[in-house]
């Protein structure tokens, strides 16, 4: 029996006919979707309004306001009836095979399956196989370089664009975090996907079109920013942590020093009071991350990179500090893996 998938789209302030020709691309997959399910946390919800009105096959939820998008995907798991979940985004264009060929990539060790995220050319890409480095920050992988062709491979990001989730790893990894609001959320589900012994996969044959720029208005560097050290103190064991600590607190350093020189750094000084004033919700949650562990950081440092590197951000001298960085990582590997022997 065919698995079933239930789709959904988070819209905000979106014009309805984008969300109709991509709630129209889901309906006409070649391995049809159960149901697709459209968050609208527009206030007043006319999105959803107008595609109650216009479009068949389709649940709309309405927060009645912005509850963001993590607090949104968990909404539409909430009441998805599918084994799977597939969170698009709401102005990506899917190829109409793109949920057939997840599907035929999963096994039953696969919490995360990702598609290639092309830009509108459908030539160079946007995401898919996104790097991991040891400090939590992720980044578009192989942005602009022409599209991959290839079998299906284990990653440790995929993008959350165009994202496959079984519902039941959903549901026991608690879903997104829904703190989160927006940014940050792929990285932290993949990697606690991973964290408690499950796989997390890229599909290079799945295509999904997406208009996309790296926009660095302040609320989103502070978004960033907060999430990726919620995620690094959460994932982390507390020897990895300590083992990092020159290498985490050094980055801190760094990105507040560039969040100065670009005009930023009030919102770098947000997320450390915001991860402050959080950190008893930050102590639970990251409790129940590592009790579901069940797979050693060596094992997933391995997957990661100590090495910056992508075009949408230069950084000064990067070339020896990446292999500065990617040194570290390597030793932090050997002493962890020596400690569990």
């Amino acid at each position: 029996m065919a698995a079933a998938v239930s789709a959904a789209i988070v819209a905000w302030h979106h014009d309805p006919a984008i969300i109709a020709q991509t709630v129209d691309g889901l309906l006409q997959q070649s391995a049809a979707p159960l149901e697709v399910i459209v968050v609208d946390n527009t206030p007043g919800t006319p999105v959803a309004d107008a595609l109650d009105r216009g479009v068949a096959d389709l649940v709309t939820v309405r927060p009645g306001r912005n509850v963001g998008y993590a607090a949104g995907c968990n909404a539409a798991a909430d009441i998805a009836q599918g084994d799977w979940l597939f969170l698009l985004n709401p102005d990506a264009r899917p190829a109409r095979d793109v949920l057939e060929r997840l599907l035929d990539a999963v096994d039953a060790d696969t919490a995360v399956a990702g598609a290639q995220i092309l830009l509108p050319d459908g030539i160079h890409v946007n995401a898919g196989d996104n790097p991991l480095h040891v400090t939590g920050i992720s980044w578009s992988g192989r942005y602009g370089e022409e599209r991959e062709c290839g079998p299906p491979r284990d990653v440790a990001v995929v993008s959350g664009a165009a994202l496959l989730v079984r519902s039941a790893d959903f549901e026991a990894l608690g879903g997104l975090q829904p703190g989160y609001f927006a940014y940050h959320d792929d990285v932290d589900l993949a990697w606690r996907a991973r964290l408690a012994g499950r796989r997390v996969v890229f599909v290079p044959g799945a295509v999904v079109e997406h208009d996309y720029e790296f926009e660095k208005g302040d609320y989103k560097w502070f978004l960033l920013e907060r999430n990726r050290l919620w995620t690094v103190l959460s994932c982390y064991s507390g020897a990895a942590l300590a083992l990092l600590a020159p290498v985490l607190a050094a980055t801190e350093l760094a990105v507040l020093a560039l969040a100065v020189r670009q005009g930023w750094w009030r919102e770098k000084l947000r997320a450390w009071r915001a991860l402050w004033d959080g950190r008893e919700d930050l102590r639970a949650w990251r409790r129940r991350v590592q009790g579901s562990r069940r797979v050693g950081d060596a094992a997933l440092l391995a997957s990661m990179t100590g090495a910056l590197d992508t075009p949408l951000v230069r950084l000064p001298g990067a070339g020896v500090i990446n292999r500065l960085l990617d040194g570290w990582r390597r030793a932090v590997i050997a002493l962890l893996a020596a400690v569990r022997r």
